[in-house]
């Protein structure tokens, strides 16, 4: 597999938008604010939360303003970029909320993330397993460093997708493979079954439809005018989100451990 859809350290529009969301800039991202619920509803006291694939700590605006408990917070992304975009928002310009007892941002790989074991309490990963070339290692990691907790957001239907979206401002190689592009893949609802039957421990598995947003709120509203808009940007038509000709079938994964 090459790294041709590894560009987000080269895409700072996109995290300009999420930096806007996290210094209150930007109205908060409708997927943000429930899976800030759905944490709410699993939270302990003085629980970890750990955001895998936390760009620029845009989900911690929700999850502060949500969640009636006291808990810890710790953001991993691969890309620098990002991550100094998360320190900057939440280390420097903002004070923590007055449930928030800590904060941690750093970098990490998804296939290979730098902690130990059973590592956060609750774990949680929005909006990236779309843009993976695999997704069986990625979900083992999210497994081995919770301790009771993950919660995943991402594409899954009927059947299986590979999906590659181009970038317009790039060229096929003589192959006729695209030099750069996002995977934007949807899995079957048999094969995210199929690899949470591997995993160990497992007390309870749900697949939950994501139905918990305001179609209103969704699209070019999220983004102010002088920044210009991901091209791969969510709108919604109808009731349903969509992506450019996509139909998003966004659903939860929810899975708690023994123990």
């Amino acid at each position: 597999m090459d790294n041709n859809w590894r560009i987000w350290d080269k895409n700072d529009e996109y995290g300009k938008a999420l930096y806007l969301r996290s210094i209150k800039k930007s109205p908060e991202m409708e997927s943000s604010k429930a899976v800030a619920r759905m944490v709410n509803g699993v939270l302990q006291e003085n629980d970890l939360i750990l955001d895998v694939g936390c760009g620029a700590g845009h989900y911690l605006v929700s999850l502060d303003k949500t969640l009636k408990k006291p808990f810890s917070y710790y953001g991993i992304d691969r890309t620098p970029h990002y991550i100094d975009l998360a320190r900057r928002a939440f280390l420097v310009k903002q004070k923590s909320s007055s449930l928030r007892t800590s904060t941690k941002f750093e970098n990490g790989d998804i296939f290979n993330l730098p902690l130990k074991n059973n590592f956060a309490d609750i774990v949680m990963c929005n909006n990236v397993f779309l843009h993976l070339p695999s997704i069986k290692k990625a979900l083992n990691e999210l497994w081995r460093v919770s301790k009771k907790y993950v919660i995943i957001r991402t594409l899954i239907g009927k059947l299986s997708f590979r999906i590659k979206q181009v970038l317009q401002s790039e060229e096929y190689n003589e192959d006729g493979e695209p030099v750069k592009y996002y995977f934007f893949n949807i899995y079957s609802f048999d094969y995210v079954e199929s690899l949470v039957r591997l995993l160990p421990n497992v007390k309870e598995f749900k697949l939950v439809e994501d139905k918990d947003f305001n179609p209103k709120n969704i699209g070019l509203v999220n983004y102010k005018s002088n920044i210009k808009a991901p091209n791969n940007m969510t709108t919604a038509i109808q009731g349903m989100q969509i992506n450019n000709y996509i139909i998003e079938p966004w659903h939860f994964i929810i899975l708690e451990k023994e123990g």
